[in-house]
């Protein structure tokens, strides 16, 4: 089942960054297919049962340690890289978790996973990109994608 949830992705990561963080987060006008060069953090949930696949958010570092840094009322401490995992691991949990209610059938979400680094592509084998939306949020880029798995065509790279 092919679903397009682009509208819903975007509303409802709108919400979670508005109502959790205080900030605000657009749908970029230009819908490219790459963050920009330098660290990215990247979480990952999967959604099994009777719908299977992944949501992916992905940021560069710098928005990474803002999330953090509001979400664990840091002021002007620097955020760990145990605090900007938790963080977006968090909000990829939400976002999962709103994602997955939206699943036909029963669906179960798993724990996020959340990796850091420069220069990485991740791919899930036999997935394909079902939805990718592409945000701004004080003029830095986050992404989140949904993936679908079973898929019969070679699995697409994301970052």
């Amino acid at each position: 089942m092919d679903l397009d949830l682009g509208q819903e992705i975007a509303t409802l990561s709108e919400n979670i960054w508005l109502s959790v963080l205080g900030l605000s987060l657009h749908t970029s006008a230009t819908q490219g297919t790459a963050l920009p060069g330098g660290p990215t953090v990247d979480g990952i949930v999967t959604i099994s049962g009777d719908w299977q696949g992944a949501v992916i958010v992905q940021m560069p570092q710098p928005l990474a340690a803002k999330v953090a840094s509001i979400m664990f009322s840091l002021g002007a401490a620097e955020p760990t890289l145990e605090d900007v995992q938790d963080a977006l691991g968090e909000i990829t949990n939400m976002t999962g978790g709103n994602l997955k209610a939206l699943m036909p059938g029963s669906c179960h979400l798993s724990l996020p996973a959340v990796i850091g680094g420069n220069d990485y592509r991740i791919r899930i084998p036999t997935a394909r990109v079902l939805t990718r939306v592409l945000f701004e949020c004080d003029g830095l880029p986050a992404v989140v994608s949904l993936v679908a798995a079973g898929g019969t065509s070679a699995p697409q790279l994301l970052n």
